[in-house]
């Protein structure tokens, strides 16, 4: 007498792992997977920020209960409600929504679960007087939340954000070119020009006083101011490239300076240069016209444009509201985030440096005419 065993399959309760292809640990959840999905890609801007907010996310062994960095912008409607001495509350609305897991039927007439959000959430937002001076209290109340979270209080925590007119972003942004502009004027004074210069030959690493340090990277292509170039070509990025080298002229410290140009006008306005956001005339557009001029001659040296962003910094820095240049940053962040977006034209391709064939580019432009014009807004100011 043979004895037969049959084996019944039953399908995993809470869905596959679309990465491992394992069981999921919860409703459409892989604690092996997920949680290392979700810290990758973004950043605060915050070290400290990061760091809680990570620490966190790998620790949530659910979908819902998933703790998030919210852009600003992705928050509407917002109206207060509320204020005490050591913050203020808001109801608004959430565009992206809270997590929800959905138990949905499957093209086999089977139940599984999929992740999804209830899209225009309204939630509750607390803020600190000054998070710039409070920064440890608010991360020390929101760890103190989320330990409780983790053992079950009722009260759901969905994440953090930052509110740019609150905290001077464009402090960020100086300081960014603060440290760049510096690291040119050594290769500069080291009588080297960086010969490829562009944004994406700027990493940011280290921390020095809870500050975000950024470093001019790749000097593979770096010459002495006499190098030799390549007989009418360049290695370059189009858009960074001054309008002279495109046009066969000789490559010097200037060429560098074009390119610093281009990057303010990226770092000012957020977008890729000459391929997102409509120009802006505001304070920090100045100086990047200046080192954009058609005209090498007529731009600053890396020391000149560094002792200008110096300047800028320290007015940055004071207390008074009353300003002016301190006043033309802010509002212009608040300009900037009213802005436009016009869909991006190229792919990302030609933001990678490649042979330029700057003799058939002589060819096809006319030397009268440089290479990138200026928006007419930006010539007045």
């Amino acid at each position: 007498m043979s004895l037969r065993l049959k084996i019944l399959c039953c399908p995993a309760p809470n869905g596959k792992c679309a990465y491992c292809n394992e069981d999921n640990t919860s409703e459409a959840w892989c604690q092996t997977c997920d949680p290392d999905m979700t810290i990758r890609g973004w950043t605060s801007g915050n070290r400290d920020i990061d760091i809680c907010m990570k620490e966190f996310q790998l620790r949530v062994n659910d979908y819902e209960h998933m703790i998030e960095w919210i852009p600003f912008d992705r928050l509407d409607n917002i109206k207060k409600i509320g204020e005490g001495g050591f913050g203020t509350v808001f109801s608004e609305r959430w565009l992206d929504g809270i997590r929800k897991v959905k138990k949905i039927k499957n093209d086999n007439d089977e139940h599984e679960y999929v992740k999804s959000r209830e899209q225009c959430s309204t939630v509750a937002l607390k803020t600190l007087s000054s998070s710039k001076e409070n920064s440890y209290d608010l991360l020390n109340e929101f760890k103190n939340l989320l330990k409780c979270g983790l053992w079950g209080n009722r009260l759901k925590i969905y994440g953090l954000t930052h509110n740019a007119e609150k905290n001077e972003y464009f402090m960020t942004k100086l300081k960014l070119l603060l440290d760049v502009s510096s690291d040119l004027r050594t290769i500069h004074y080291a009588g080297y020009i960086h010969a490829d210069f562009h944004s994406g030959n700027i990493l940011q690493d280290g921390i020095i006083n809870k500050n975000l340090q950024s470093y001019v990277t790749d000097l593979g292509l770096s010459k002495k101011y006499n190098g030799n170039d390549l007989e009418g070509k360049i290695y370059g990025v189009m858009p960074y490239v001054a309008p002279e080298v495109l046009l066969g002229q000789k490559l010097t410290a200037k060429a560098d300076i074009y390119g610093f140009g281009v990057i303010m006008s990226e770092i000012s306005n957020g977008q890729r240069p000459f391929d997102g956001y409509e120009f802006n005339t505001g304070l920090a557009l100045k100086i990047s016209k200046q080192c954009m001029d058609p005209d090498p001659q007529k731009r600053p040296d890396a020391n000149d444009a560094h002792e200008t962003l110096y300047s800028w910094n320290k007015y940055m820095e004071r207390s008074d509201s009353t300003n002016e240049i301190k006043m033309q940053f802010l509002n212009t962040d608040k300009v900037i985030k009213e802005l436009p977006t016009i869909s991006p034209k190229h792919p990302d391709f030609i933001y990678t440096s490649k042979i330029i064939d700057t003799q058939r580019i002589s060819h096809e432009i006319e030397v009268s005419q440089p290479f990138l014009e200026l928006p007419d807004e930006l010539k007045d100011i």
